[in-house]
């Protein structure tokens, strides 16, 4: 497992107009209406932005701790419901949302196409003015997560960020060699986060070393998913900030950061 290494803050940002927001709505290929909402930090020239994509019974809104620190480095967000959550629920014109049952819900809303969503919004959001479609990002949450990695390969972000890659269940059979593969052929520095007694995405973490671009922050204890953004929001913008922002400007690294050792305990025991 190889040492990771961040970037400082910039110090300051070359301002240019407000930043602004632009409303996303897209027909996805099996009918759903997907909405979302991109919105532009105020920099000189187009901006990166990091596609979002949320977990399970929740909504875009949800990302709002990293999206501000993101806009505060010159990143742009893309923020999506995605299928059958928050005002991604219609189908043809018929409400169909997601229940308590994750499973239930991953059949009945398509969880499997996803990924297909993630891509049809990246190319909606290299056609948006003021977006530098070189420098995209994909950040993702537990079910969103494991979209994210699955959607890389079309998606082409020059980085990718997931919080608990889990619902490995959802996308059928061969699911985590699925994973595996497509960060392969992505070929996007990758940063995963997962707690050691959260066995799914645990595993699929695990599955990812050794994977070229890819550094793991493997913790003791329970946390998933957005409840990581108490103590390592900053860690996961500085992230961003490094591959989508520094890389452009020549700073050169002035704070390596390393990775947290994985935790003795085994989830399967």
């Amino acid at each position: 497992m190889r040492t990771f290494h961040l970037l400082a803050p910039l110090v300051s940002l070359a301002l240019a107009a407000a930043p602004g927001t632009t409303e996303m709505l897209l027909t996805s290929a099996d009918g759903f209406a997907l909405k979302g909402t991109l919105t532009l930090p105020a920099v000189k020239g187009k901006a990166p932005v990091v596609i979002l994509a949320h977990q399970f019974r929740t909504d875009r809104a949800g990302w709002a701790p990293l999206a501000e620190r993101l806009a505060a480095r010159g990143i742009g967000t893309l923020a999506l419901d995605l299928r059958g959550h928050g005002a991604s629920t219609l189908k043809g014109g018929a409400e169909v949302s997601v229940t308590g049952d994750f499973m239930a819900s991953a059949k009945a809303v398509g969880f499997d196409s996803i990924p297909a969503d993630l891509a049809q919004a990246a190319v909606w959001l290299r056609s948006q003015p003021g977006v530098d479609g070189r420098r995209i990002g994909l950040a993702g949450s537990s079910v969103g997560a494991f979209a994210a990695l699955l959607a890389a390969p079309q998606v082409k972000p020059v980085a990718i960020l997931t919080l608990s890659p889990a619902g490995t269940g959802a996308f059928g059979e061969g699911a985590r060699e699925k994973l595996k593969g497509a960060l392969l052929e992505a070929k996007a520095s990758t940063l995963v986060l997962a707690a050691a007694e959260d066995k799914d995405a645990y595993q699929n973490a695990q599955s990812l070393a050794n994977q070229p671009g890819v550094a793991l922050s493997l913790r003791e204890g329970k946390e998933h998913g957005f409840a990581f953004f108490k103590d390592h929001a900053d860690l996961m913008a500085v992230f961003f900030g490094e591959y989508l922002t520094y890389h452009r400007t020549g700073q050169k690294y002035v704070q390596p950061v390393k990775e947290v050792a994985k935790p003795a305990t085994d989830p399967a025991k």
